[in-house]
């Protein structure tokens, strides 16, 4: 395969060239993987490498996901944004999706980079984080800040409908904004409302959303969470074969793993996080508000030794622990515990929640329109990224699809393995001329070795890059080269309009 200007120039033998040539014998050669369901948005202005993405064969992340993005801020979405962004001493230089995306190309990454935009970002644009139905002139302005977003290249919009302020929003209020998103060929991409004991009622909700709308329907880390709700996959995806039948255009993506990882603050009932989450830690300063939190359910059921801390600024020596151990060895209620920790964190803990079925895992893995995405963000070894216990999916979910899933356990096919990581994916992004090797495509490839292949990343020590990944190539330069990072960042900042739709 020959390469030049960016693109695959010509596949067949006996091609010669003047330039750099790797030896690929006793190796495999696949597109670059592109991660479509990621959370790197501010990450890739940390570290432009986005180390632990490259290392894995990604060449493309797809970032605004679960109804939080970096662009367009307003209002609150612009100072919880800044928050954020204070953590690594950065400071927001942007406010239209167009201003974020040349503040990332001037940063330049080592990686391609595409986003959605986020519902609860437009809520908190104009409505800031208030419980309540939207009026007909706070629809209108969130439409007309989405267009804009889509004119400017967005790739459509995401909800988080377990996450205030996105799961504030009724059903008649996301299908009026997937409508939008449908006229300019976007893909709606949804973290459901519910992913265990109401999981059928939730994805009948994305199914009716995009039959309403007519958008296209990317559900969001497809499982099953809470052991008794373990097996509802098949009935879950059973709804989305229906659904296909009847016309509606509707995938899903997983990640390969049977733990979820998300923020503490998750165990708080969405009505103590309206104002934002500044609002919500004054509230768990309360003890009748804490009695009132106590009798209410849940998603993720308080299975307190199931809940493990990733990362908290403060205490890094909780990395590792479960809120249960933890709130034993302080001798204190587990849920108590919790509020203290979360005012101590205004609200900011990341936690790895074991609650998924390894047979459920697998069923997903399966159906042949289901994607593979990281839903993490990108990591590093060193430096900012490398703190505290993150889940080893920031660093392991394609080469453990590619390794153990279709190697070694034989779950689905090598083939069919880079097809969902590749090809699949860039079908539903509607990504031009990525995701396939042929001639005339943009050159993001991949060399691994596939006898060696495999993650390495364990949730006891998740910074550790995979083996077999030696050679990742982006836009036609070597970004990965014999399994060290160059200076390259090819990366570009995709478009939909120019690059995709």
């Amino acid at each position: 395969m020959a390469i030049r200007d960016g693109r695959i120039a010509a596949i067949g033998d006996g091609l010669t060239g003047g330039g750099r040539t790797i030896d690929a014998r006793g190796l495999a050669v696949m597109p670059g993987a592109i991660d479509i369901h990621s959370h790197s948005d501010e990450a890739m202005l940390v570290n432009s490498a986005l180390e632990s993405a490259l290392h894995q064969g990604v060449t493309t992340v797809v970032c605004g996901n679960c109804g939080g993005a970096s662009a367009p801020v307003l209002g609150l979405a612009a100072s919880e944004l800044e928050r954020d962004l204070a953590r690594f001493g950065l400071e927001r230089g942007w406010t239209s999706y167009a201003e974020y995306a040349a503040a990332v190309e001037r940063n330049g990454a080592s990686i391609n980079v595409c986003s959605f935009v986020g519902h609860g970002t437009l809520r908190m644009c104009v409505m800031g984080a208030e419980m309540r139905a939207a009026t007909a002139g706070e629809l209108a302005a969130m439409k007309a800040l989405l267009a804009s977003a889509l004119r400017e290249g967005a790739i459509g919009m995401s909800t988080g409908l377990i996450y205030p302020p996105s799961a504030y929003g009724t059903t008649d209020e996301i299908v009026a904004l997937a409508a939008v998103v449908a006229e300019r060929g976007g893909l709606y991409a949804s973290h459901i409302r519910n992913e265990g004991a109401r999981l059928l009622d939730a994805v009948a909700e994305g199914i009716e959303i995009g039959r309403r709308s007519a958008v296209r329907v990317q559900l969001s880390h497809h499982k099953a969470s809470g052991k008794p709700n373990w097996g509802r996959v098949k009935d879950s995806t059973a709804l989305i074969v229906r659904a296909r039948a009847d016309g509606v255009d509707v995938t899903a993506d997983q990640y390969p793993y049977t733990a979820s990882s998300t923020g503490l603050a998750v165990t708080i009932p969405d009505w103590a996080h309206e104002g934002g989450p500044l609002a919500m830690v004054e509230r768990l300063r309360g003890p009748l508000v804490r009695r009132r939190i106590r009798d209410e359910e849940v998603e993720t059921c308080r299975n307190w030794p199931a809940i493990v801390i990733a990362r908290a600024q403060h205490h890094p020596e909780w990395s590792g622990r479960s809120v249960a151990d933890l709130a034993a060895a302080a001798g204190r209620d587990p849920l108590e515990w919790t509020c203290d920790a979360l005012v101590e964190h205004d609200g900011d803990i990341a936690i790895v929640h074991h609650s998924m079925s390894e047979d459920d895992v697998r069923y997903v893995m399966a159906k042949e329109w289901i994607a593979i995405g990281s839903d993490s963000r990108a990591n590093a070894p060193y430096g900012p990224l490398s703190s505290g216990k993150p889940h080893p999916r920031s660093y392991g979910t394609f080469p453990r699809v590619l390794g153990r899933y279709a190697r070694d356990e034989k779950v689905i096919t090598l083939e069919d393995a880079v097809r969902k990581m590749t090809s699949l994916p860039a079908a539903r992004l509607r990504l031009r001329d990525r995701g396939v090797l042929r001639e005339g495509a943009r050159a993001d490839v991949v060399v691994f070795d596939p006898l060696r292949v495999a993650d390495r990343a364990t949730y006891d020590d998740p910074h550790r890059y995979p083996d077999g990944m030696p050679y990742v190539i982006v836009n036609g330069e070597v970004a990965l080269d014999g399994g060290e990072t160059t200076a390259a960042r090819a990366g570009r900042f995709l478009r939909l309009g120019a690059d995709a739709g």
